[in-house]
């Protein structure tokens, strides 16, 4: 399979393209991320078993159970080969600008449907692997607002938008670990119930002077300062940057998304950026956390 890559340097992508080229390697490659030390027993905990290799089964010495590489995770019962599954990781992880289903589409030789749906798996596993994480220390919080535009009132009172609230850690010198959640609402209970799924209590909040944010003051270190248009850059840098840079990435790649999914595309931006300091490693981290989740329907995505 040849693919036009325009996301990494060279010597990844060859040393990618040599590394996968046969379903046996990437099988290989998946088992050893899933039982880095052996087969592991889902069901009992045992860590011998038979195996057969016409159907890519292990059964436990012990309890008899049957299990697989890929049972139980983002690639039950898959119709895609693994190493166009691999190819669509490895694209959608290493391209800053995401990769859209009509690209991925074309690279692959699947047709839109199946492309859409891997891309939705894939954001599936990042969003359940950075749901473990709780952003602490010095924080940055504000809203946002995507969607097209169109008439109507702006900001706050914009009733034709998707409204997300941004949280991302001051480092000062550089944003860390950054989550975005999308609400319907924008009054005190909704961030209360957003900020205690993402933040670790005592850490220090830092927004603007919005009346709803005063709910933060019962649990952290709250700092809601008056922030004129012009100096946001000055006062909330980190969390401005990254909603000009999600906005870019909604509408450079996707041209825009749905209310429905725009949690999900913010989940693919909020996961690279996280690991914008790793990128070799990311590919093996997606298969890492596909290897964690279970896996999503096209009715559960469509319904």
């Amino acid at each position: 399979m040849e693919v036009n890559m325009e996301a990494s340097s060279d010597n990844s992508f060859f040393q990618f393209q040599e590394r996968f080229q046969t379903e046996d390697q990437c099988y290989e490659h998946l088992k050893n991320l899933r039982w880095p030390d052996g087969f592991v027993c889902p069901k009992c905990g045992y860590r011998e078993a038979y195996f057969t290799r016409t159907r890519k089964l292990y059964q436990c010495k012990n309890c008899h159970y049957q299990a697989s590489v890929t049972a139980r995770t983002l690639f039950h019962r898959t119709r895609v080969p693994l190493r166009k599954w691999f190819w669509a990781i490895y694209l959608v992880g290493t391209d800053k600008r995401g990769c859209s289903a009509k690209r991925l589409e074309t690279l692959l030789g699947v047709n839109y449907v199946t492309a859409w749906l891997m891309i939705h798996k894939i954001r599936k596993a990042m969003a359940d692997r950075d749901s473990r994480y709780m952003l602490h220390h010095v924080i940055e919080m504000d809203e946002a607002f995507f969607g097209g535009p169109s008439a109507g009132k702006r900001g706050r009172g914009a009733g034709n938008k998707s409204k997300v609230i941004i949280a991302v850690e001051n480092r000062e010198t550089s944003a860390g670990f950054a989550k975005m959640t999308v609400v319907d609402s924008l009054d005190g209970n909704t961030i209360g119930d957003v900020v205690h799924e993402t933040i670790r209590g005592r850490s220090e909040i830092r927004t603007d002077d919005y009346s709803a944010y005063t709910v933060l003051d019962r649990h952290f270190r709250h700092r809601g300062d008056t922030v004129r248009p012009h100096e946001a850059q000055d006062m909330l840098p980190w969390v401005h940057i990254l909603i000009g840079n999600a906005k870019t990435f909604i509408r450079g790649t996707y041209h825009g998304v749905s209310h429905k999914h725009l949690q999900r595309y913010l989940n693919e931006f909020c996961y690279r950026f996280n690991r914008r300091r790793n990128e070799p490693g990311i590919f093996d981290r997606i298969l890492v956390a596909s290897l964690s989740t279970g896996t999503i329907t096209y009715a559960e995505l469509t319904q």
